[in-house]
């Protein structure tokens, strides 16, 4: 119950904020935050829950976007069948990738990841019959539900809001159910796991499954509040700011993703003033924070807690 009333006060804080003052480039950023942290909560379910590395998660998010676009555009179809769409089809792609590549482990893991990231951005390129090749797709509609339009900057924000919060329900009764415990004792000792009869390969592979489809949420949210996509914006470096987010906020911790998407998304959009030197001051900053907090900002608010007062409070 305790939990419950800090969502809804959080979610009213939320709702509150736009009010506080800010114009459509805050309410932009702003709405960045939730898409990240949506495609974030996904990674932290295969990284920090699982243990299993990903570094090809932008693919999924670009799937997710170019599905969604091309359903609203090219096949006339409202946004609601565009976001389901972007579900079901990152959520089977991450399923047939996921069942292979995750027999292997650690660094071949990771590569295979990125060689999989790599070959879904050069089919954006190269295909330019359906996916407009590297110019991209602009003109996407906004997010349209039961007739009503978010075609105001204030609305595209309450749209994001209100599908992060589903997200994040989604996630965290996902975390807290007997899926969850079996993905953490998967990463815990995956021998120990399957001496409790717990099946690895179908248990990660669910969990990467389910991770992507998080993913496919994010990239038909950017593609239809951007209005404009292109296979630039995910190559190995978004995937690596994906990958970042969770770390800097705290792998395997409930709200870790969240935090780490506003700090991500702020630092990025802040050092832009900076032009040629912001990827520099960008990297320094982030390697300072896994450094010096390399349990990320929540983990290291837990240790900080448990030190202070002798326990934890639950997330």
């Amino acid at each position: 119950m305790k939990s419950i009333l800090v969502l809804v006060a959080v979610v009213g804080a939320l709702c509150v904020l736009p009010f506080l003052g800010g114009n459509a480039y805050t309410l932009h950023i702003y709405g960045l935050v939730g898409i990240y942290a949506i495609v974030a909560m996904g990674l932290n379910l295969v990284f920090g829950y699982t243990g299993q590395i990903s570094l090809g998660h932008a693919a999924y998010f670009a799937v997710g976007a170019y599905i969604s676009a091309m359903t609203t555009i090219d096949l006339g179809m409202p946004y609601i069948i565009g976001l389901l769409a972007a579900i079901v089809a990152t959520f089977i792609l991450g399923y047939l990738v996921g069942t292979p590549s995750l027999k292997l482990e650690g660094a071949y893991l990771g590569m295979a990841t990125i060689g999989f990231g790599e070959i879904v951005k050069m089919t954006l390129v190269n295909w330019e019959d359906v996916t407009r090749g590297p110019t991209g797709i602009s003109r996407i509609p906004q997010p349209e539900l039961f007739g009503l339009d978010f075609n105001t900057p204030l609305l595209r924000y309450y749209f994001v809001l209100g599908v992060a919060v589903i997200a994040f329900i989604v996630y965290w009764n996902l975390v807290r159910s007997h899926y969850g415990t079996r993905f953490v004792a998967v990463r815990d000792s995956a021998k120990a796991a399957s001496a409790m009869g717990i099946d690895l390969q179908r248990t990660k592979t669910l969990a990467f499954a389910i991770s992507t489809a998080f993913a496919g949420v994010g990239g038909s949210l950017y593609a239809h509040v951007n209005r404009y996509i292109a296979p630039d914006a995910f190559g190995l470096g978004e995937s690596i700011n994906l990958l970042v987010m969770t770390v800097i906020g705290g792998m395997g911790t409930l709200v870790g993703p969240i935090v780490g998407a506003a700090v991500v998304v702020y630092l990025r959009e802040s050092l832009q003033v900076l032009a040629d030197f912001n990827m520099l001051i960008y990297g320094l900053l982030l390697m300072l924070l896994m450094v010096f907090v390399p349990r990320g900002l929540i983990g290291s608010f837990k240790l900080f807690w448990q030190k202070r007062w002798g326990h934890a409070e639950s997330q």
